[in-house]
């Protein structure tokens, strides 16, 4: 049995950032947070082409949500045991042409384990299935405005640990049983996503001292809220935007009826009072629990950082993600969620400090090497 610190599940996909003027932006739909999932692939190689034909400035990763958050959790913590479950597709003739990030080993080098990272080289005839997922995100002033993704070989996910449960007779609740903590990002098949929860869930039961964190996204927080429900209140640590913590709130009017909508939400299915909502904000992180029929909410501060401060939000969120985890698995910091937000925080500063050169994780990595330092 693998012998891991934490596993992060999720999309792996191939990432596309533009630096767009205004009137690049898609507009028709474009308040925050609002992202699409899942498109055709010929519409995100359409827009993505539109971009370079403009001749607009764009970097390329290999990212997805939680892959970002354990490269994260690797450079701040190297000796830290990590696994991916995921997906890596091939890149086709249209990446090879235009992408910039094309040694996908090297993408991969931080994995301790990867009994259940799948490949799809030689593996579908579909070519759809094969191809790793594209993202096309659009950045005006160093914000991200939009995102299209489209899914590609990460829809075979479900199917693909199906299947190595039957051919090795092994169980991939087990495997997970085996971690200190589990992190979890959106995917674009969310039937996909409830059957892996229900493996995740299991591997809970097994191993009551695993540790189960969730970054929900927009989408499962609006239009799937009801079917998230049993899912994510069950989670020990939820990530979540204003915007989504109003979307779980029913986007209640008053305060008090908001998070009033958040504890019933949340208390439905599991009266645990250790549960932890992080919610984020420019200057500040709120933590939410629910004892009693009642919110009980913890506000911790820190600097904001300003718009002429930044070079690219894209990722802040789930480095965030990776700093907190971070912070909570280092003995230093004896899980005070205080001090790990104030990690997660810094992470989140590197990724937005970066600038298109640079490695943002080595900036990461320097920027929380500083705060380690001074504890």
């Amino acid at each position: 049995m693998a012998d891991l610190d934490v596993i992060c599940i999720g999309a792996i996909n191939y990432d596309y950032m533009f630096h767009c003027d205004e009137e690049d932006l898609i507009v028709e739909d474009s308040k925050e947070g609002n992202e699409e999932l899942s498109n055709p692939i010929s519409e995100v190689e359409d827009d993505i082409l539109e971009l370079v034909k403009k001749n607009k400035r764009y970097t390329t990763q290999i990212g997805g949500s939680a892959f970002i958050t354990l490269k994260v959790i690797k450079h701040i913590l190297p000796w830290l045991r990590g696994a991916y479950v995921g997906v890596c597709g091939t890149p086709n003739d249209f990446d090879l042409r235009y992408g910039r990030t094309n040694n996908l080993e090297a993408e991969l080098s931080h994995l301790d384990n990867r009994d259940w990272l799948f490949t799809t080289a030689e593996r579908f005839e579909d070519p759809y299935r094969r191809n790793i997922a594209k993202s096309v995100v659009r950045l005006h002033n160093h914000t991200r405005n939009c995102i299209k993704i489209a899914p590609c070989a990460n829809n075979t996910l479900l199917e693909r640990i199906q299947e190595q449960e039957a051919v090795k007779g092994t169980s991939f609740s087990s495997y997970l049983a085996s971690a200190k903590w589990v992190h979890l990002s959106s995917l674009s098949d969310f039937d996909q996503f409830v059957e892996i929860m229900h493996y995740v869930l299991e591997a809970k039961r097994q191993n009551p001292g695993l540790r189960i964190s969730m970054d929900p996204g927009f989408e499962y927080t609006s239009l799937r809220r009801e079917r998230l429900q049993p899912l994510v209140s069950q989670v020990d640590y939820v990530f979540l935007n204003n915007s989504e913590k109003k979307n779980l709130g029913l986007n209640a009017r008053s305060m008090k009826d908001l998070y009033g909508n958040l504890c019933a939400y949340f208390s439905k299915y599991s009266q645990d009072e250790n549960r932890t909502l992080i919610v984020k904000h420019d200057d500040r992180h709120e933590l939410i629990r629910f004892r009693e029929g009642r919110c009980v909410i913890q506000t911790v501060r820190h600097k904001k950082l300003y718009r002429y401060e930044l070079n690219n939000d894209t990722g802040a969120g789930d480095s965030f993600a990776g700093g907190f985890i971070a912070g909570m698995l280092f003995d230093r910091m004896q899980g005070d969620i205080p001090c790990s937000i104030q990690m997660g925080v810094t992470a989140a500063k590197g990724r937005m400090r970066s600038f298109d050169y640079e490695n943002p994780y080595l900036t990461i990595q320097k920027y929380t090497g500083r705060l380690i330092d001074s504890l």
